[in-house]
């Protein structure tokens, strides 16, 4: 393993992702409130009926937001060895998966495209 010090790197990737993952989801977001969507998210089908769908989303968000973050400061703790420059690399990416997978599951997207 390449021990040479990587440090641009193990700050451009924490800091890349901190800002591109909340764009990505973002846009996402916005992608699928296009079009008639008057109705609850689609996680909420079953929780409708007991009006908890509030709790359900927040509980949801949480959770990917949790993972995330914990994601991303595992990217602070990774040493800046040139060698694991790679494991940074797809590890921000995973961190920008999880957070672009939460209005992904929030809407309901066969529906309006297929």
């Amino acid at each position: 393993m390449d021990r040479r010090r990587d440090l641009a790197g193990w700050l451009v990737t924490p800091l890349f992702t901190l800002v591109a993952a909340p764009v990505l989801a973002g846009i996402v977001a916005v992608l699928g409130n296009i079009g008639d969507n008057n109705g609850p998210p689609a996680l909420c089908k079953e929780a409708v009926a007991d009006n908890m769908c509030e709790e359900t989303s927040l509980r949801m968000v949480g959770l990917h937001v949790a993972i995330a973050g914990a994601m991303w400061l595992l990217l602070w703790i990774i040493p800046w060895w040139r060698g694991l420059r790679t494991v940074r690399v797809l590890l921000a990416v995973a961190a920008t998966v999880v957070l672009v997978l939460l209005p992904v599951r929030m809407f309901d997207w066969s529906i309006r495209y297929f």
